[in-house]
């Protein structure tokens, strides 16, 4: 556990991977108490809906949103404006159960391809295609070869 917690900037790498591209496009909420956004109120009881796929390509939050930029996970002055401008798992009292164990299985999946295993993209993002239904489904990305090391 020590080693997957020593991984820092594999760590901002899948940060900016779900950043970029959240596995949920959207979840809602109900609000327990008036909401007020600029000159609006929005009463308590609303369902509102969060789009993590959009708020993580505010430019108010992200500098350079469409760019892939891990270090921006490594820079302590963005932790608190990351802190609800961030939500791959949601975030609050409702967030995903298994986030911890996620974020750990991909460092060790990753880890371990990395360490034996050199991987050449054919492609460039432009290729990657989703499409958001109830979870962001991969509906093609660029070729990539795996090379034994």
């Amino acid at each position: 556990m020590e080693d997957l917690n020593a991984m820092r900037y594999l760590d901002a790498v899948i940060k900016e991977s779900l950043r970029l591209y959240p596995s949920v496009p959207s979840f809602t909420r109900e609000l327990n108490t008036t909401l007020q956004l600029k000159n609006y109120k929005i009463p308590p009881m609303t369902t509102m809906v969060i789009f993590p796929y959009i708020l993580h390509r505010n430019e108010n939050i992200y500098s350079n949103p469409e760019d892939f930029i891990p270090e921006r996970f490594l820079d302590e002055e963005n932790k608190s404006k990351f802190l609800f401008g961030y939500i791959p798992f949601s975030a609050g009292a409702r967030n995903c159960i298994g986030q911890k164990y996620a974020m750990n299985q991909m460092k060790i999946v990753i880890s371990t391809v990395l360490r034996n295993a050199k991987i050449v993209s054919s492609g460039c993002k432009e290729d990657i295609k989703i499409s958001m239904q109830l979870l962001i489904r991969i509906e093609s990305l660029p070729k990539v070869t795996f090379h034994k090391l």
